[in-house]
Parts: structure tokens; sequence; C-alpha cells
């Protein structure tokens, strides 16, 4: 299991994140963008609620728990 505040990098921790529902916080830089599900994610996107996020200029935060 991935604990609250971990930075996402790797792909299965965005699939644990899918399957499991666990809530993502995304920031760009230190400005907080959004937070919710997931519900897809290849090597260059993530979708969170049908918004599509650039993995590279985006920072991808676990909030478990939230």
């Amino acid at each position: 299991m991935l604990h609250q505040g971990r930075i996402l990098t790797h792909q299965r921790d965005f699939q644990y994140h899918i399957q499991y529902a666990v809530p993502v916080e995304i920031y760009r830089g230190d400005l907080h963008i959004d937070i919710g599900v997931l519900t897809a994610v290849d090597e260059g996107f993530v979708e969170l609620q049908g918004t599509l996020y650039n993995r590279s200029l985006f920072t991808f935060v676990s909030r478990a728990g939230y």
C-alpha cells in the first residue's frame, strides 16, 4: 500500500491508485491544481475526472485516507 503524501512516479503506482480508487492530489510546482480519483493513465498523461494532465508538467501526490 502507498502512504499519504508519496509522490507518484511509476506506472504501477498510478495503476494501484486507479484499481483501488485512492485519491490523488495534483500540483504544478507549489500550486495545488486538483484532487480526486484517477480514471486512466499512460506513459504521458493522467486522467482525473475527465481532465488530462501531462505527467512531465505536474506532480501527483497520493492522498490515501482523504
